[in-house]
């Protein structure tokens, strides 16, 4: 029960955000709308391009070796008999706990993650917890910094193309005027209306991942219960496959 009340929400909420930025485009007009719907496509497409490698620099820059080499630094020397199950554990009781939570509640237990990587844990401690790092947790630190650093980028970005269309608001009775100038309005506001629930959809990826998906009405059962959202959701390109 408590499932489909959060899937029809998810749904109404897509909804009313196709139906708001609709009525929006009509009450502005064809030009803002032009300048807003453009700004926040190129917000959308500059953000995620970016976040994609300010990600991948901060993970090997900053954080990789630091991890690997505290973990290392923890547990040398316990690891030279234990079979793969146990390595995996022992690593992963090294890491923050809230790292440690979002690899179990994506990844599951040691046995499943072991399943998984066990094959290729062999040689030094700094070796196997290498591995461990690069298979295990680079995928959710890397999707958790893009999923941030897009939105604060796209946030960034908008306020910047947001201040641009407001001084076209008294050049819209110029270009078009009357039914037109409202329904090229309209158009664009569908368009606007996908990508801010594109960006809502980021915002609940976070929350999953940051919970390690622990959040009980953001299941992945809930989700693909609903009929609009999850068409968004599992086109997102930031969806852990």
């Amino acid at each position: 029960m408590e499932n489909s009340i959060v899937s029809l929400v998810l749904d109404l909420m897509v909804v009313l955000i196709a139906v708001g930025f609709v009525w929006y485009g009509v009450r502005r007009g064809f030009l803002v709308m032009l300048v807003n719907t453009g700004g926040r496509l190129i917000s959308c497409i500059v953000a995620y391009i970016a976040s994609r490698a300010l990600a991948t620099t901060i993970y090997n820059v900053y954080i990789h070796d630091r991890l690997v080499s505290s973990i290392s630094e923890s547990i040398s020397g316990t690891l030279s008999e234990s079979d793969a199950s146990v390595q995996v554990s022992v690593i992963l009781q090294e890491l923050p706990g809230f790292l440690r939570n979002m690899v179990y509640g994506l990844f599951g237990n040691a046995s499943n993650i072991s399943a998984a990587v066990g094959e290729t844990l062999d040689g030094s401690v700094t070796a196997i917890t290498s591995t461990i790092v690069d298979q295990v947790v680079y995928p959710i630190v890397y999707l958790v910094l893009q999923c941030l650093l897009f939105l604060v980028l796209f946030a960034c970005l908008k306020i910047i193309i947001g201040a641009l269309s407001e001084t076209l608001r008294n050049l819209r009775r110029c270009i078009l005027i009357g039914v037109p100038d409202m329904l090229a309005g309209a158009a664009l506001g569908v368009v606007e209306g996908i990508l801010s629930i594109f960006v809502v959809v980021v915002i609940i990826q976070l929350l999953i991942y940051c919970s390690g998906g622990q959040i009980p009405f953001l299941s992945d059962d809930t989700i693909q219960s609903t009929h609009l959202f999850r068409i968004f959701y599992n086109f997102s390109p930031f969806v852990d496959n």
